[in-house]
């Protein structure tokens, strides 16, 4: 039949929904770098799936009854009927997610609705003891890949209509765990399950995410996207556009965002009220720092910021009661305190004096404490060991548990050697240590003070208790200005919202 050039209904209706297609208004690129990601997640789901067989194959054979043995065999069964669904709605996710840097408008529909950076673990909002799990699931990532993430996010915002970061790039921690948590909702996965799922999910698939950024990037630079990228002007970058988009007056009112910064300082529940007393001082000075120097906000490696680090980083095992005089520490810090309110403004070369006369001062205190705590370590290994004599070894048995002491054990297995946290004995004194030890069997978690000397011995039970009631709170030793900075950011972000 001779085509006489005139197009059918059907055509047309085609063509028209290709043009409106979420595929047609994604760059070619951006739609590389999904495929790319994708194709690595998608392998590492399999693995996560056929290692969660096995592993619940293994917890039903070491089960201490029939009744949690049927348990994991009916989990085993539920498993294996959900992963391609669950499968399918990462993936899904992951690509809504690249679809939305393609919307110039923020109100358009998505094709499912990506939650935003600010809703990010929302699934676990009413439940602190997920929100904890999950969060120091992706603190790991942060810590490990930051300057590539960070890269990352300034490569993908030049292509992107959203101002990202690492908490909104799609394929950010953040993210990645959204995609999970999401598709396993939707699946009705069982509570004990969902558990398991997370421990694997951080074992099989965010350790690997250095590669998937390192894929990422190359990819990037291949096409052009900022290939002579530096270390610091990556994420010096991504700051200040993250400062300019979220408020547009917010980055020419330094006072308002210094005063942002210290709102949070005060709030901050990881700070002990001696440290808030002496920070507090250094608002004004910091004020005309920041006044004077346009990359106090933005570049990491400012001496005055890297400062205020490193003093909140020594200072995190104090406590109320850490105001002493005779306290070498407080002493240091109440020092250069006073000294940047007095020079530091005037004089920038005294910043960097006062960061590395204070950085060698907890160099030599690290190494005095880190052979204390390894003494301590050692006598408590050594004290177990005897008590436990090879021949003696018996089952160790394990606590009955319901869903929610379930989710007190996931926390508690996130407790890493280094751990700071704050026990509340009475209603007026806390107590902050550090874990160093995890001593089997039993599960006996043994902390030290900021002295290294040994003040708590915590079973696991006791801790799962303690951590579901509050009475224990995990302390988050993260850099305190990017803390804080990062906090000014989505608080600025939602009010522009708004």
């Amino acid at each position: 039949m001779q085509n006489d050039g005139k197009v059918g209904p059907a055509y047309r209706a085609t063509a028209e929904l290709a043009m409106h297609s979420p595929l047609a208004r994604l760059p070619v690129i951006l739609l590389q770098v999904h495929d790319k990601a994708a194709q690595q997640l998608r392998y590492e789901l399999q693995v996560l799936f056929e290692n969660a067989d096995e592993t619940l194959f293994e917890m039903a054979d070491k089960a201490q009854n029939d009744t949690e043995q049927s348990l994991f065999f009916e989990a085993m069964r539920d498993v294996r009927l959900k992963r391609k669904s669950i499968e399918r709605g990462f993936l899904e996710r992951l690509f809504d997610a690249f679809v939305r840097l393609a919307q110039p408008d923020a109100s358009e529909p998505a094709l499912q609705g990506v939650v935003p950076a600010q809703a990010v673990f929302s699934l676990m909002a009413n439940d602190l003891e997920r929100t904890q799990v999950t969060h120091a699931m992706v603190e790991r990532v942060l810590t490990r890949n930051q300057l590539s993430l960070c890269q990352l996010s300034a490569r993908l915002n030049t292509l992107s209509c959203l101002a990202l970061d690492e908490h909104n790039n799609p394929l950010g921690p953040a993210m990645l765990c959204e995609y999970f948590l999401q598709a396993e909702r939707e699946q009705g996965v069982d509570i004990k399950v969902k558990l398991i799922m997370l421990r694997l999910f951080e074992k099989y698939l965010l350790s690997q995410t250095e590669q998937l950024y390192a894929d990422a990037n190359q990819l990037l630079i291949a096409t052009g996207v900022l290939p002579d990228l530096s270390d610091k002007a990556s994420c010096c970058a991504a700051k200040v556009d993250a400062l300019a988009q979220v408020s547009p007056g917010a980055s020419g009112d330094t006072n308002n965002l210094v005063g942002l910064l210290f709102e949070y300082i005060r709030d901050d529940r990881n700070l002990s009220l001696p440290l808030k007393k002496l920070l507090g001082l250094l608002r004004g000075p910091l004020l005309q720092i920041a006044q004077r120097d346009q990359n106090f906000f933005s570049c990491d490696s400012h001496p005055a910021r890297r400062l205020l680090n490193v003093i909140a980083g020594a200072a995190i095992g104090w406590g109320a009661s850490a105001e002493d005089c005779k306290d070498p520490l407080f002493r240091k810090i109440e020092h250069v305190v006073l000294q940047m309110a007095r020079y530091a403004s005037n004089n920038p070369a005294l910043l960097e004096s006062l960061l590395h006369d204070f950085s060698m001062f907890t160099r030599g205190e690290s190494s005095r404490i880190e052979l204390l705590e390894q003494r301590t370590r050692d006598t408590e290994q050594a004290r177990r060991r005897s008590a436990f004599l090879p021949s003696t070894v018996q089952p160790w048995p394990l606590p009955v548990l319901d869903e929610q002491g379930h989710l007190g054990l996931l926390l508690v297995s996130q407790l890493r050697i280094g751990t700071w946290i704050e026990l509340q004995e009475d209603q007026t004194a806390r107590l902050r240590c550090k874990l160093i030890t995890i001593l089997e069997p039993g599960g006996t978690h043994v902390f030290v003070n900021r002295a290294g000397a040994k003040v708590l011995e915590k079973s696991r039970t006791d801790l799962i208790v303690q951590l579901r009631s509050g009475a224990i709170l995990l302390l988050d030793d993260r850099l305190l200005f990017d803390r804080a900075l990062e906090s000014v950011i989505d608080s600025l972000r939602q009010s522009g919202a708004e």
